[in-house]
């Protein structure tokens, strides 16, 4: 009679790496919230005790798993901008990037990151941390314009916080359903290319 084949146990680095991988798996499809000690262990398929075992401070794991999946997107959209030459068409590029829907499960991740950041130090260190790498490409997509004399700008830097700020707003608005998709990208859209001196159909892609 055929039997089932042992399970093989999993070194300590193959367990703390899917344990990884499964947190990032329950946060991109349950939230920030999900991201704890029992629901981890239920994706995974273990007792808990495993899961504290490796991970003793959920807040850590939070926090880590927050900082990983948000880099990855700065990391993919930096890498989108980089491809083009042109400067407007950078700029076009990322706002696209920042309000395409697709994106949107890792927008639902900021604004838990905002709300549970304020008790938890790990998270608010990650979301300081990856906005400003946000920050630090939009003002140099907005520099490398001005410089080249086709975008109009006194502070590089402010319209970048300009466009986070309208970013995050109009993620805000898309978690109660408030406005329609296209006003919230339109309203982005029309207020970067207004603060660098742009009619805003040059920055649709």
């Amino acid at each position: 009679m055929p039997t089932t084949p042992p399970r093989r146990r999993l070194s300590p680095a193959e367990r703390e790496s899917q344990i990884t991988e499964t947190a990032a798996a329950v946060a991109r499809t349950d939230g920030l919230t999900a991201v704890t000690l029992r629901g981890v262990a239920a994706a995974v398929g273990v007792a808990p005790s495993l899961v504290a075992h490796y991970r003793p401070v959920m807040e850590d794991l939070v926090g880590e798993t927050f900082r990983s999946i948000a880099s990855a997107e700065v990391a993919e959209v930096a890498g989108l901008v980089a491809r083009e030459a042109d400067p407007v068409a950078r700029l076009a590029v990322l706002v696209t990037a920042v309000t395409d829907p697709a994106r949107d499960d890792v927008a639902v991740l900021w604004a838990d990151a905002w709300s549970l950041g304020r008790t938890n130090a790990v998270l608010a260190a990650a979301a300081r941390d990856v906005m400003d790498d946000w920050q630090r490409l939009a003002t140099a997509v907005v520099e490398a314009g001005v410089g080249a004399g086709v975008l109009h700008a006194e502070d590089p830097a402010a319209v970048g916080r300009l466009l986070f700020a309208l970013v995050d707003a109009t993620n805000g608005y898309a978690l109660v359903d408030h406005l329609d998709r296209s006003t919230r990208d339109d309203l982005v859209r029309s207020t970067i290319a207004r603060a660098v001196g742009l009619d805003a159909a040059t920055l649709r892609r």
